[in-house]
């Protein structure tokens, strides 16, 4: 990854969080993600992710992007790039930009406890909110590649993701 998409990734994160504390608690869910759809737009390549089902306003959104390799989807230390931003109660838009035209896969949780990472149970399920791009189905094991994947062409590639728990 290049040092200058590290900056950009690194920029707009700091966009996007900064938009979403600047949403009063008396606002509209749709004021922050406004702000976000805006930067998202000047990109060339860029992914708008629509996050819903979220309880409450605790800890982060993580969002982890993941590219076209089946194999490494949702393997540790297997993702293109990561962005927090604080959570938002309800629905809220996150830009996630992208170095080029691709295949992609969204995966994210709510990071409750902000401690850095998805906390499971004493079986191996999340027991924070979680979800993947396309609200790929959840069976008996982790979604498949082929069911979160879509493909980045522009800006704005609009991809929703509900969570669940």
């Amino acid at each position: 990854m290049s040092g200058t998409y590290m900056k950009q990734s690194l920029a707009m994160f700091i966009f996007v969080m900064v938009a979403t504390l600047a949403a009063s608690p008396g606002s509209r869910a749709a004021d922050a993600p406004a702000s976000s759809e805006a930067a998202c737009e000047s990109r060339q390549y860029s992914i708008l992710v629509h996050v819903k089902n979220i309880k409450d306003a605790r800890g982060t959104i993580t969002v982890d992007l993941h590219g076209d390799d089946p194999d490494k989807f949702l393997k540790s230390g297997a993702k293109l790039d990561r962005l927090r931003v604080p959570a938002v109660a309800g629905e809220m838009q996150i830009c996630v930009p992208v170095e080029r035209p691709g295949v992609y896969a969204v995966a994210l949780y709510q990071d409750r406890d902000s401690n850095m990472k998805l906390d499971k149970t004493w079986i191996g399920m999340p027991s924070e909110p979680f979800g993947v791009s396309r609200d790929a189905p959840i069976r008996m094991g982790p979604p498949k590649h082929k069911d979160a994947a879509f493909e980045v062409t522009g800006p704005l590639t609009p991809v929703t993701v509900t969570l669940h728990r």
